[in-house]
């Protein structure tokens, strides 16, 4: 299939419209391929085409926002004490907002999109704490990092990017480096 297909990319789209739709309805539980072909206006061969089940479009959702959560990361990690960056992250988050917080309440099977942003934001976290050594456990920290973090990327998308998340963010975290953190030694 070429991936530039504006069938197959109308398709998915619609697929993936209809999915956020139902769940925010229904829960994820109830919702059957029926449900979203007939949502989405398409036949079930189509969705079959894309998707093994409801469970694999799910996957792939989580997965392509988190990857969207990784690539704003990696912009914004490249200068942590910027205020401006974190706002950039929400404001790039709140592109898809309404697809964020219904998948932010679905978690089966072991599969969820707060669990794979959380991930996500230790990998991140962690390239940054190399160059330091912690008087508190690392993964307390890197833990600390990531729920402080899902607070504020959930707030702002529920309430509006608010610039003054952004900095206390920040000053919270440049006070756990200033307070608990030095340089790790060459």
């Amino acid at each position: 299939m070429n991936s530039n297909d504006l069938r197959a990319i109308k398709s998915k789209r619609d697929i993936e419209v209809a999915f956020i739709q139902l769940i925010n309805q229904n829960g994820f539980s109830k919702i059957t391929i029926k449900d979203i072909c007939t949502s989405a206006l398409i036949g079930r061969s189509t969705f079959y085409r894309y998707y093994e089940d409801k469970y694999d479009l799910l996957k792939k959702l989580i997965t392509k926002y988190t990857q969207i959560l990784d690539d704003l990361l990696t912009k914004r990690m490249n200068k942590i004490v910027n205020d401006d960056l974190l706002i950039n992250l929400y404001l790039g988050l709140s592109q898809h907002k309404s697809s964020i917080l219904c998948l932010l309440t679905v978690s089966v099977d072991n599969i969820a999109l707060e669990t794979s942003f959380k991930n996500v934001l230790v990998v991140h976290i962690s390239d940054y704490l190399r160059a330091l050594d912690f008087a508190l456990p690392e993964p307390y920290i890197k833990q600390l990092y990531a729920n402080n973090v899902m607070t504020a990327i959930v707030w702002s998308l529920q309430h509006g990017v608010n610039p003054k998340i952004a900095n206390m963010m920040n000053e919270m975290f440049h006070y756990l480096i200033k307070k608990y953190a030095v340089k790790a030694a060459k």
